[in-house]
């Protein structure tokens, strides 16, 4: 009987007590901040109200709180000075430990921001992009300088419904085109390439990715690391595979002297991975540095270069 009792006491100790949610607020440079605004709530989405808990770090950085869930937990930090973090959807039953990273507020400059959303025109070819422009490079577009290259390709593979059902599904779309009910209904395969084109040029792949935080890549671009090459695929047939913390810098419009030292580079950050879709078409944010050499992409929201009617011109992050 003794061992039944201990376990029906530690379960009901677990419903009294709740969990332990640990918080440490460091900086960029992985330095405590203090005296910073600290929350954490226990949601209770059944009861209509939540348990909010606010605070102030102290001076290692660190703020805590004892609670209970019914739904799940959020934590969020702000200072003046630096990037607010607010994190959501933390589990709800068990202890937490967490570093909540809250970058300085630094030197944010207008950038060329915007999302772009493109159907690639053509296949097997590569096409460049002009990131200040905003535009694939002429003739096919209006862009004049090459920052990036694609190259495109794909496959269609059958239908994803039956011979029944597509039967249905042309009638229905009886003003559809054959290319618009192929690429609804049809089971594609892609390929994209990138590449630059001169020596020097790239893309680095930032994993130190903050979701959760305004600023969510580092203020500046890095200075080595550039790979030449990318690759991605994607079919229309199987769930999506976009990573979410991910980023990108580039270095492109590349200027050598003789000895094949660089004198001269634009840096461009792309925020999250870039999405294919197998039918023919390319998703990506980007931030865009005018200023030779100049590696801040640190943006100010307030000064978008492109005006303001430009398509996918409403980016509001740093």
């Amino acid at each position: 009987m003794k061992p039944f009792i201990l376990i029906i006491v530690f379960f009901i100790n677990l419903s009294l007590f709740g969990f332990d949610i640990k918080m440490r607020v460091v900086d960029d440079e992985a330095r405590p901040v203090t005296e910073a605004h600290a929350g954490i709530s226990f949601v209770m989405y059944r009861q209509g109200t939540d348990v909010e808990n606010d605070g102030m770090t102290d001076k290692n950085g660190f703020f805590g709180a004892n609670g209970a869930a019914k739904h799940s937990v959020y934590i969020e930090a702000n200072k003046p000075g630096h990037y607010e973090a607010r994190v959501d959807r933390l589990p709800k039953d068990k202890d937490l430990d967490l570093t909540v990273v809250i970058p300085r507020i630094i030197q944010p400059i207008p950038l060329y921001a915007r999302q772009a959303d493109a159907v690639i025109p053509t296949q097997n070819e590569w096409l460049g992009y002009d990131f200040e422009i905003g535009d694939w490079v002429a003739p096919i577009g209006l862009g004049k300088v090459t920052d990036i290259r694609f190259k495109f390709r794909n496959e269609f593979k059958g239908w994803r419904l039956s011979d029944k059902n597509m039967v249905h599904s042309r009638q229905v779309n009886s003003t559809s085109t054959e290319e618009e009910i192929r690429n609804f209904y049809g089971k594609w395969d892609g390929e994209l390439e990138i590449s630059f084109p001169a020596a020097k040029e790239g893309l680095f792949e930032e994993l130190r990715f903050l979701k959760y935080s305004q600023l969510k890549l580092p203020h500046q671009a890095p200075l080595e690391g550039y790979g030449p090459t990318w690759r991605y695929t994607d079919n229309s047939y199987s769930p999506p595979t976009t990573r979410e913390q991910v980023g990108f810098f580039l270095r492109t419009r590349v200027k050598l002297d003789a000895q094949g030292n660089i004198i001269s580079a634009h840096y461009t950050k792309i925020m999250g991975d870039i999405r294919l879709a197998a039918q023919g078409s390319l998703h990506f944010t980007y931030y865009f540095n005018p200023t030779a050499n100049d590696r801040n992409l640190e943006f100010d929201p307030t000064k978008n270069l492109f005006p303001i009617n430009h398509p996918g011109a409403h980016i509001i992050d740093p």
